[in-house]
């Protein structure tokens, strides 16, 4: 629903926008991301040169001390639920039709192309970067996958996608019930435990998610530093 303030002082107008208050953070957001992408490019190159590190090793072992087939359910389906890109994928349609239907265009067009966008570039990092994943002769494997393992595609499109979909929350239900504010906390869990739950099922080492959080962190924030860009420039 459309926002309308009486403005006796004449007050811009795009003060009462909902996302008005976020734009004041512009340059906050556009110097986090390019840090968060500066430290990024270093730790692709150390990976490049390691495939495998004693740090990253004793921190899989410490993750995978405590077995139990609870964890070992629980992180499959935090893995699943949290960062499938195909799933995440089919939830997309519908998230970005539904913003297109309520007249939020702009906001469609974000979420689809900063997640397809994010996609598109891990492919082409895990190709540079050309790091195996953890073998089975090192760690305990839950579940096998192939491709490379640098940078974790999961805990990417899990920021992408629930970081996207929790910062459109925060900026369009000010205002709201405390109820529906509430259903904000539900993606945090997801972003959280997305890394550690990988690092668990042996699908990836530390250094893999920590580059994924790096990258996955710098660009949500190019992406909403430009998407309140352009709600300022009346897009």
């Amino acid at each position: 629903m459309a926002h309308f303030c009486t403005n006796p002082c004449r007050i811009p107008l795009s003060s009462c926008k909902p996302w008005y208050r976020w734009a004041t953070f512009l340059g906050f957001l556009f110097l986090f991301s390019i840090c968060q992408l500066a430290l990024f490019v270093p730790l692709a190159r150390w990976a490049h040169k390691h495939p495998v590190d004693s740090i990253d090793l004793a921190i899989t072992h410490a993750f995978q001390k405590k077995h139990s087939p609870f964890l070992v359910r629980l992180a499959l389906v935090i893995n699943f639920i949290g960062g499938s890109p195909r799933l995440l994928l089919v939830l997309l349609i519908p998230l970005a039709l539904f913003f297109w239907k309520v007249h939020l265009r702009l906001e469609a067009v974000r979420v689809t192309v900063t997640y397809m966008a994010s996609e598109l570039i891990v492919l082409l990092v895990k190709h540079f970067v050309n790091r195996p994943r953890p073998s089975p002769h090192l760690v305990h494997i839950y579940h096998p996958r192939s491709g490379k393992s640098f940078p974790s595609g999961n805990v990417v499109a899990s920021m992408t996608f629930w970081g996207t979909l929790l910062i459109q929350g925060m900026i369009h239900l000010r205002g709201k019930p405390v109820w529906q504010k509430a259903l904000l906390a539900l993606p945090v869990p997801f972003i959280v435990l997305i890394g550690p739950a990988r690092i668990y099922l042996g699908d990836h080492w530390a250094s893999d998610v920590l580059g994924s959080y790096l990258f996955g962190s710098g660009w949500f924030g190019l992406s909403l530093a430009l998407y309140l860009r352009l709600k300022k420039e009346g897009v």
